[in-house]
């Protein structure tokens, strides 16, 4: 599966804006994908290590409201975040 990357998640994977991962689970994938890019960490995942709620996750163009991170994933599958943005 993939990761597709743009914004301040782009920077975040050193401005790869696709990122292969072997995971099966959205869980796995997310271990993997941060160990890979450290710094991600902090911005997709919360002190329990779940995803943050600031995030929407789009599997395969397919907006996936509170994904679990048992949800499987499968070689052909790709992962898009969109991030919500808070100012004033």
């Amino acid at each position: 599966m993939t990761f597709e990357f743009n914004g301040m998640m782009l920077r975040l994977a050193d401005n790869q804006r696709t990122v292969p991962i072997t995971a099966t689970t959205l869980s796995a994938a997310l271990t993997e994908l941060t160990s890979k890019f450290p710094h991600m960490k902090r911005v997709l995942l919360d002190n329990t290590g779940q995803l943050r709620q600031a995030h929407r996750v789009l599997l395969n163009n397919e907006l996936i409201i509170r994904p679990p991170g048992t949800m499987p994933l499968s070689q052909d599958d790709r992962i898009e975040f969109f991030t919500a943005i808070a100012g004033g």
